[in-house]
């Protein structure tokens, strides 16, 4: 019976150890959650959710890289390395989006300046910024440059990786629209979202940030 004890035990402690699937899965898991959690408390004030983009990116970018510091660590040493240039970078985008917006419903049939043609490329205008934005709160904390440069790279990434960057695209833009289906959906997205969604896009995008930087990075 002591035999049978001792190798069942030698079986969990195997299973579940850090180097096992299951303990890689769950290590992989906790990461999500607090990041998650971490990017949900410091995104309330909204004005730093740039901040908190480029903190939740620098941890899963140095996880990947094999790092072995707590993720929370992490997460705050990108969030505070990077606040000044990922906050200017956050406002600007607001106004950018804010901007073509105004400039897209003024165009469309309902709009006071219907015009077809400028509507386009009022459109076509936001698509771009947002293909770049995907990028940019991960290059801010990956390179050392000024904005306006962080910004043209990319841009650079995006239009030339477009076979990852449009399902980067896709799967936020669903998940909104699904949220503007009805109060119930909305609720169940917003929830998932909080509890474990933000830092799941992050963990995941973290791969493809990974492929697409790992030649520019030292």
């Amino acid at each position: 019976m002591k035999n049978t004890d001792v190798v069942s035990s030698l079986i969990m402690n195997k299973l579940f150890s850090n180097e096992s699937v299951f303990g890689i899965l769950f290590g992989h898991l906790g990461d999500i959650i607090i990041v998650n959690l971490l990017f949900v408390v410091t995104s309330l004030p909204v004005v730093t959710m740039g901040a908190a983009l480029s903190g939740m990116n620098y941890a899963f970018l140095k996880r990947r890289r094999l790092s072995d510091e707590p993720i929370s660590r992490l997460y705050f040493d990108g969030f505070k390395a990077n606040f000044r240039q990922a906050t200017a970078a956050w406002l600007a985008t607001l106004f950018v989006f804010a901007f073509f917006a105004v400039d897209i419903y003024a165009f469309s049939d309902k709009g006071p300046l219907t015009n077809p043609l400028l509507a386009i490329i009022c459109t076509s205008a936001v698509l771009v910024c947002y293909f770049t934005v995907l990028y940019l709160f991960a290059v801010i904390p990956a390179f050392d440059n000024d904005l306006r440069s962080l910004a043209i790279q990319s841009f650079s990434f995006a239009a030339g990786h477009l076979a990852l960057t449009i399902p980067m695209a896709f799967f936020p833009a669903s998940l909104i629209g699904i949220m503007l289906t009805g109060i119930s959906a909305f609720a169940f997205v917003t929830s998932m979202l909080l509890l474990f969604g933000c830092g799941l896009f992050g963990w995941l995008y973290s791969f493809i940030y990974i492929r697409v930087f790992s030649p520019f990075l030292d």
